[in-house]
């Protein structure tokens, strides 16, 4: 089990790099190959495209390749989308890496929140998401100095993808052991959940991947094209976001089951409000300092969501389920970015900022709604 779990830090590390990366080499990218600023919202919904794809059809593969077998697949396929895009010549290999990239990423990702939430505990989820905060805060490190040491993003890409290899071997040398350790579920039958609960599950989740990865996203351009901060300084900010979302992930590993996932979500949420509402208020031209507030703020409500979803909808039906979640919240990781720049595109960067907060006070309306009539319901 312990193995099980190391490979799988390893993976969401991994992962982390993927996300954590394109947002600080966007504008590199959109340089060379003269793309429009929102076509970062287009790129993001080539890799959607793929991570749908797989993730929605997770539960079907999963009853005829197993876990372990999905995730070896995804893991290739993370390979050849970095090393596409660290080769790439033509915005076409671009787009199509991308599509690699989330196809890879939708069956690693989908794989290993199921595997977890069947087999893991709250703690151990909260740390598999702590290091992809890792990887995430790592990748724009590796992009900066790549930018700042060579003038492009190629051989940031080419580390990524060269760390990707070796997990993708430590991932296929083991991956008849995932589905062995998984429960057997023949015997369980469905529980009754309440009306319109996997429906709100999968607003939380589009909702919280567009605020997290959009201020991810988007942190580094407004930050440089908006306020004039320089690149490496932007990039490090950036890497600082992600640094907060690490260690509130590793803060609540620890922590476990200590705090009622209620009073996590509903805190971790008023942080983070702070966080991107100083971000946009920029406060004696400080809102960076926001940045790691705003991660620390956002750091538990993924993992507190994956860990609530055997509970809520039934472990038999969890599988399934967190492939349908993941699959809307990677249309909100790439659907609200993509809206985002195009109101950057017709009102100026500047606005990205109260973009940016309007995603997380929604959010926040969402869960405090959700969490209000769950209690109602028990009383």
């Amino acid at each position: 089990m312990l193995r099980l779990l190391a490979v799988s830090l390893a993976a969401f590390v991994t992962l982390g790099f993927v996300d954590g990366a394109l947002g600080v080499a966007w504008p590199s990218i959109r340089e060379v190959f003269e793309r429009d600023i929102s076509d970062l919202g287009l790129l993001l919904a080539f890799g959607s495209l793929g991570y749908l794809t797989a993730s929605a059809g997770y539960g079907w593969l999963h009853t005829r390749l197993g876990t372990g077998n999905l995730v070896a697949i995804g893991g290739a396929l993370l390979v050849s989308g970095l090393a596409g895009i660290a080769a790439s010549s033509q915005w076409l290999i671009v787009a199509v890496a991308a599509i690699l990239l989330g196809l890879g990423g939708g069956l690693v990702d989908t794989g290993m929140n199921a595997h977890a939430a069947l087999v893991f505990d709250v703690g151990s989820i909260n740390l598999l998401h702590a290091s992809y905060g890792v990887g995430a805060t790592l990748g724009p490190v590796v992009i900066t100095v790549s930018l700042v040491s060579t003038g492009a993003w190629r051989g940031g890409y080419a580390l990524i993808a060269g760390s990707q290899v070796l997990v993708a071997l430590a991932i296929w040398t083991r991956r008849g052991r995932w589905t062995g350790a998984e429960p057997d579920l023949s015997g369980d039958r469905p529980v009754a959940t309440r009306r319109g609960q996997p429906w709100l599950m999968m607003a939380l989740f589009f909702l919280y991947t567009g605020a997290e990865v959009g201020t991810g996203q988007w942190a580094f351009t407004l930050l440089t094209e908006g306020r004039g901060m320089s690149t490496g300084a932007a990039g490090t900010w950036v890497a600082v976001y992600w640094g907060g979302l690490t260690v509130g992930r590793f803060g609540f590993g620890i922590l476990g089951e200590r705090l009622s996932p209620s009073r996590t979500m509903g805190g971790s949420l008023v942080i983070a409000l702070i966080g991107v509402g100083v971000v946009w208020l920029d406060p004696f031209e400080l809102g960076a300092v926001g940045l790691p507030l705003a991660g620390l703020g956002f750091a538990a409500v993924f993992p507190t969501l994956v860990a609530l979803t055997p509970a809520r909808i039934g472990r038999l039906r969890s599988t399934r389920s967190i492939g349908f979640q993941l699959a809307a919240a990677n249309i909100g990781a790439a659907g609200v970015p993509w809206a985002l720049g195009l109101v950057a595109g017709v009102f100026g960067v500047q606005a990205l900022a109260p973009g940016l907060f309007g995603a997380a006070v929604l959010l926040a309306l969402l869960h405090f709604v959700t969490d209000r009539g769950e209690r109602s319901s028990a009383v």
